[in-house]
């Protein structure tokens, strides 16, 4: 039952039933005018600070006049940060600095770079920003308690505590625990999924990730070549023996994480396109819509006498192709990079490059495909796995996405009472 509401008198509950043509099932109405505690979830949820960098357009700094009324929870991925903070934070915390724009992609000017994903957020008075955190076990599969089965516990409190559905984002396995938390029911028996109104993802592995599996085969066949064998076994045993450090205490040998720290993982074979947990994950739930972003990398392309070859390679967001993180979403939208080798585009962004030499971060400069790995480096694609809640164009899609549900669901009377 969605708590902080006063029963309906008798009376009044009598009259609107009749008004309504319905029976057996009241609607609760607000027990006080008193705003919604944000901390009371905090056993599961937490409350993300204003932080000073982060501004409205205009370069003020963002000021909160009471609390929202729609709960937006915001879950990070694999092997990821859970906090929010300019170093070190969630990638929602990540600074919108970067915009696909059909060559690849461009870092903006110093002076258009004002918030990050959740300053933004913050900024909106229709909603109430809250971060599931689970750094310690990120490493494991969303089966794990502290994963799945604390979200669903985070989902259910929030939502009593505002009476309203609530609003989930998830990045990458973030996406994925999200559909283990809503397949939960609360303790009146009734399925999380009741609870939400609207699921956002950025870059979540729905159907797994072709790569990994194409990974571990390359890795044992390298095995199995005199000469490789030794050199490349070591390092497999380097990386088992990190992947269980992280399994066990939540540490990383290499301290970056991602593969080179967690390649073995509960989660990392789980997350595989062939695994048994993949498959046997629920599906997203029926009635509730469901909104997919995704990155779109695409190599090749050469351009002779005057004509431009198709791309030669698709890579999705380098880590998760496009198929799999929009598989089954009522909705989608991505942002495409294309990098040419020998092409207009090419030639043009290579321009560009020279241009910011002089200009240096006062004007738009052209980001890249290289060293996608490290997330808010100048060079890395605007379209690389890390960095999409960085991108101008999912960014804004996904905000504007947001406010719409929380404006319906901010409408609605109320949540409807249990039946005694």
């Amino acid at each position: 039952m969605f708590k902080h509401f006063r029963k309906v008198s008798a009376v009044a509950a009598v009259s609107a039933l009749a008004a309504a043509g319905m029976a057996g099932t009241a609607l609760a109405t607000p027990q006080t005018q008193e705003e919604p505690d944000v901390n009371a979830c905090s056993a599961f949820l937490d409350h993300p600070p204003i932080l000073d960098s982060d501004h409205t357009d205009s370069d003020q700094p963002i000021v909160r006049d009471g609390v929202g009324k729609i709960p937006v929870v915001l879950v990070h991925g694999w092997t990821a940060r859970g906090h929010h903070a300019d170093e070190g934070g969630s990638q929602f915390s990540l600074k919108i600095d970067r915009e696909a724009n059909g060559i690849g992609g461009e870092l903006l000017a110093k002076s258009e770079i004002k918030s990050s994903f959740i300053g933004k957020l913050q900024q909106d008075p229709n909603v109430e920003v809250f971060m599931f955190n689970y750094e310690p076990v990120s490493t494991h599969w969303v089966t794990d308690p502290q994963i799945g089965d604390r979200l669903a516990k985070g989902l259910e409190c929030v939502t009593d505590t505002f009476g309203k559905k609530a609003v989930v984002v998830g990045h990458s396995m973030g996406g994925l625990a999200l559909r283990e938390a809503m397949a939960k029911v609360d303790q009146d028996g009734k399925p999380i999924s009741a609870r939400v109104g609207q699921a956002i993802t950025f870059g979540t592995p729905n159907t797994g990730v072709p790569l990994a599996s194409v990974a571990f085969d390359a890795v044992d066949g390298a095995m199995l070549v005199p000469g490789l064998n030794i050199p490349v076994g070591l390092t497999k045993l380097l990386l088992k023996q990190c992947s269980a450090m992280a399994d066990k205490t939540g540490q990383f040998c290499f301290g970056i994480g991602g593969p080179p720290d967690a390649a073995y993982s509960q989660g990392a074979l789980a997350m595989r396109d062939d695994s048994v947990e993949i498959k046997n994950l629920p599906a997203w739930p029926e009635g509730v819509p469901y909104t997919a972003y995704a990155g779109d990398v695409q190599v090749g392309g050469f351009t002779l006498f005057g004509k431009t070859s198709k791309r030669l390679i698709e890579m999705g967001d380098y880590a998760v192709p496009v198929a799999s993180a929009t598989d089954n979403a009522d909705e989608v939208a991505t942002s495409k990079c294309e990098y040419g080798i020998v092409s207009k585009a090419s030639v043009k962004e290579a321009g560009l490059r020279l241009r910011s030499v002089f200009t240096g971060d006062s004007e738009r400069r052209p980001t890249g495909m290289i060293l996608p790995y490290v997330q808010g480096h100048e060079f890395a694609s605007p379209c690389y796995h890390n960095n999409l809640m960085a991108e101008v164009g999912l960014t804004n899609k996904a905000l504007a996405k947001i406010d719409q549900a929380a404006t319906q669901l901010a409408a609605e009377t109320s949540q409807p009472a249990q039946e005694e």
